[in-house]
């Protein structure tokens, strides 16, 4: 049976028990079970994440995802967690990290998923328009790194509203098995 497993932040917690049911005909699913948070948090701890319940040189998939904690307005300041410049550095070394201790993995990058603006707090918050732009620097290091990204964000803001939990980022249970369903197919086109 073919080894999969899933990084992420709080978005891949909502879905991943979906996609373990989709996969269960195919693929032993692992998951973290720390949330993923920022980038640098990710590049501390994925190693220890990947080594933990499995053997890293056997998977045959790795799903991962970062970018709402670091695209995140914490104490309503004006900046981002994270800066584009450490995003795109972070992402790559984490890209480079995966790949060099999970050799045989097909690795696939999740982009991050749109919120409901109006929905948000003026002390915690996100904007679209960061995310797009994030998704581009994801976009261009996953290019370079010669990983499959997959559309997230695009399933994300096609999605109803009603879809969307009442903090406008996170989502419902008809919401996770959406994103869990193309989650799944950017799986099984590599299983």
């Amino acid at each position: 049976m073919k080894r999969v497993f899933l990084i992420g932040d709080s978005i891949r917690i909502g879905y991943d028990k979906y996609v373990r049911e989709n996969l269960e005909d195919c693929a032993q699913l692992y998951w973290v079970l720390d949330n993923a948070r920022f980038v640098t948090y990710t590049l501390r701890l994925v190693q220890d994440w990947v080594s933990t319940d499995c053997d890293p040189e056997k998977l045959d998939v790795i799903h991962w995802n970062n970018g709402l904690w670091d695209i995140a307005h914490v104490c309503g300041e004006d900046e981002t967690l994270t800066t584009p410049a450490a995003y795109e550095d972070g992402l790559r070394r984490i890209a480079r990290r995966l790949k060099r201790i999970c050799p045989n993995a097909k690795i696939i990058f999740g982009l991050t998923t749109s919120v409901i603006e109006e929905r948000m707090k003026p002390t915690f918050y996100r904007r679209n328009a960061e995310i797009e732009a994030y998704n581009d620097i994801a976009r261009k290091v996953m290019a370079e790194e010669g990983i499959e990204v997959n559309d997230l964000y695009t399933v994300a803001r096609e999605m109803s509203d009603d879809w969307h939990s009442e903090d406008g980022t996170h989502y419902t249970e008809d919401g996770y098995k959406l994103l869990a369903q193309k989650v799944t197919e950017a799986i099984r086109a590599h299983l």
